[in-house]
């Protein structure tokens, strides 16, 4: 496993002039250098964690994402997320310290180091960078030119540096990629249940070509906006019909539907469709599962009864003879006793109970009386066997009930998908097919006129915006293809490290498989044998952590050799069950000692017994632990229990110490 990127390890951070950062009435110049392994940044709530997160993401990004808005494709990030941005420092730093304000960040990427300085008012802007090595006397190297550049260019030129070093095609790659997988924030958003972030994560990491997620990225965004205008176009048509036959209602005996109410229904029947269709996909998705299953059951079973003949013929030998005999075999085959002649099919039943017996069923002579504790271990071994049949056959009786119920289930959606589509049609059909009768009056008549050619207009413009989407669908099914082929590649490498890490969480064995449709590619999860399609499957804490075990897997899988990754995660434990505290420590530690990746975390300082478990597996010289107490003051509330924090912080502290 080589990877495919130079991913960037923060080395220092600098804050200047960030009045939301003030002890005892001062301004605090945040100025941290960064560790390998484990930086864990933490305290009560309120200090600032969230915002610090989001200042280093914007000195390397020049975006905060908006926490309102969907996911998007990663040209269009930058445009749908720059007000926000160039808002969001307000009120966190003082009007008066506005202008001087910004954030250093050094960085180190495929050998070289980067440095920056970004004011948080001038976001397309670098106040400074600069790119140097580290010769052989440890002096520093610069390499790169920046004299007589304008911050705007200079802000470029980081841009063109970063994502040629990284081995990305443009910057929006980076951005993406930094701020929606390698970044879980407050906003959590979720790869494996949110179908945008899952396709373009996806195209960008299973993709031997970039120029494909490039285009896959294009063709979605054109066939979004095909059918949005296609769908515009249609609804200016049925107003115009309206119009139409407000007009001409004095020849017209049916009322003139009420416009506003027709909007709605019109909205509704494309929203349910698309509710169904993402129901139907998601069933589907399951339905197989379960199929998948049902042959995994199948194979075992027939593994266990295969089993059970190996054991049944050990266990048998010593008296083979016995079956081996001619009129034993003769009463088997034809029911019908060879002594007393006497018949039925309990005949079977009772010559095997009595030729399993420890004594000839004629003399009563001992069988293979040497071995009688052999033979009992096989015995045994036969009855847990034969158990071991019993329930999964229980289960597989199960599973027929499921997968009929699924398939039902399935049926039904497919009926309903068939009679919203049908609507949409009759809807759409209804409006273009209604009579334009004349009024006989000039002016009335004139106006329908022009109603007509605006309905025309429309329906022409509809019609073609469907047209064009459709022709875009089988150069993207072929490029979702080539990613579903480049997955199945790649998943024998990054399979089991997200296996190896979720498992470290939530304790059970699972899987994830691709599943692509006609609108995108995503990761199923698979759970104690059940597809969890939707993220309501799941508890809070599950799909949060292991949302982010499936990051640190394509973190691990795609960073080069010496290039690992940094994962920037606001740690979500407002939702965390105290059970599973220690067993997240568990994963985080395993991300940053095993695979010897990065990680930048913020923590509640409540969370004490994650970071007690992920200090005692880091030890110091794979974490560093800070205290935002150092940062900034307390409310009034919180230093009621400063005297707690400081006992939490304590047993971090001592958990560092004693490592293993």
């Amino acid at each position: 496993m080589n990877g495919k990127y130079n991913f960037i390890k923060l080395e220092k951070i600098q804050l200047r002039n960030f009045s939301l950062y003030s002890k005892n009435g001062e301004l605090y110049e945040v100025d941290e250098t960064i560790n390998d392994g484990v930086y864990c940044l933490a305290g009560a709530n309120g200090l600032g964690k969230t915002t610090f997160l989001n200042a280093i993401n914007y000195g390397l990004t020049g975006i905060v994402l908006d926490p309102q808005r969907s996911v998007y494709s990663p040209n269009e990030i930058t445009n749908e997320n720059k007000v926000f941005s160039e808002n969001y420092f307000k009120g966190r730093i003082a009007k008066k310290d506005e202008k001087k304000a910004e954030i250093e960040i050094i960085f180190s990427v495929n050998g070289k180091f980067f440095r920056i300085v970004r004011g948080f008012f001038q976001r397309e802007q670098l106040r400074v960078f600069e790119i140097y090595g580290i010769d052989k006397d440890d002096v520093a190297v610069s390499l790169v030119d920046t004299k007589r550049k304008s911050p705007e260019q200079l802000n470029s030129l980081y841009q063109k540096a970063l994502t040629k070093e990284i081995g990305f095609t443009d910057f929006d790659y980076f951005v993406f990629f930094q701020l929606y997988v390698l970044t879980f924030d407050e906003t959590r958003r979720m790869i494996f249940w949110d179908d945008r972030a899952s396709s373009h994560a996806l195209a960008i990491a299973f993709n031997s070509d970039l120029s494909d997620a490039t285009r896959i990225s294009e063709i979605t965004r054109k066939m979004e906006k095909h059918e949005s205008n296609a769908r515009n176009a249609r609804w200016q048509a049925t107003q115009a019909k309206n119009k139409i036959e407000e007009l001409s209602q004095n020849i017209k005996k049916k009322p003139v539907p009420n416009l506003e109410q027709l909007e709605k229904d019109y909205n509704r029947l494309f929203k349910d469709l698309h509710i169904n269709e993402t129901n139907f996909a998601n069933s589907k998705t399951e339905y197989n599962t379960l199929l998948k299953n049902q042959s995994y059951l199948n194979s075992e079973i027939m593994e266990l009864r295969l089993e059970h003949k190996r054991l049944f013929s050990r266990y048998s030998k010593p008296r083979s003879k016995l079956l081996e005999n001619a009129n034993i075999k003769l009463t088997l085959k034809k029911h019908e006793c060879c002594l007393c002649g006497s018949q039925g099919n309990y005949i079977v039943g009772n010559v095997e109970k009595n030729i399993q017996k420890d004594s000839c069923p004629l003399c009563d002579t001992t069988i293979n009386a040497f071995h009688s504790i052999e033979q009992d271990e096989l015995l045994k071994k036969i009855e847990e066997n034969d158990s071991y049949i019993s329930q999964k056959n229980n289960q597989l009786e199960d599973l027929f009930v499921e997968i009929e119920s699924r398939r039902l289930e399935i049926e039904k959606k497919e009926i309903e998908i068939a009679t919203l589509k049908e609507k949409i049609n009759e809807f759409e059909e209804y409006y273009p097919d209604i009579a334009i009768k004349r009024t006989g009056e000039e002016k009335t008549d004139n106006l329908i006129d022009q109603y007509k050619r605006q309905y025309e207009l429309f329906d022409a413009e509809a019609k073609d915006g469907y047209k064009r989407r459709d022709q875009l669908k089988p150069e993207y099914e072929k490029l979702l293809l080539r990613v579903e082929k480049s997955y199945k590649d790649a998943e024998k490498d990054f399979v089991p490290t997200f296996k190896k890490l979720a498992k470290s969480f939530i304790g059970y064995d699972l899987n994830i498989q691709p599943r692509r449709d006609a609108k995108s590619i995503k990761l199923v999860l698979e759970l104690k044998n059940s597809a969890r399609t939707d993220s309501s499957q799941l508890s809070e804490s599950q799909r949060f952590f292991l949302d982010i075990a499936l990051r640190m897997a394509l973190a691990i899988f795609l960073s080069k050799p010496h290039s690992p990754s940094t994962m920037l995660v606001d740690t979500p434990e407002g939702s965390l069950d105290i059970a599973y505290e220690s067993r997240v420590g568990n994963m985080f530690a395993e991300f940053a000692t095993i695979y010897n990746q990065n990680l930048f975390m913020t923590a509640n300082i409540n969370a004490s017994q994650l970071l007690i478990s992920l200090a005692e597996k880091c030890g110091r010289q794979k974490m560093k632990f800070r205290r935002m107490l150092d940062w900034t003051d307390l409310s009034i509330i919180q230093k009621e229990g400063e005297g707690l924090f400081q006992q939490v912080y304590d047993r971090i502290e001592k958990a560092l110490n004693k490592s293993k």
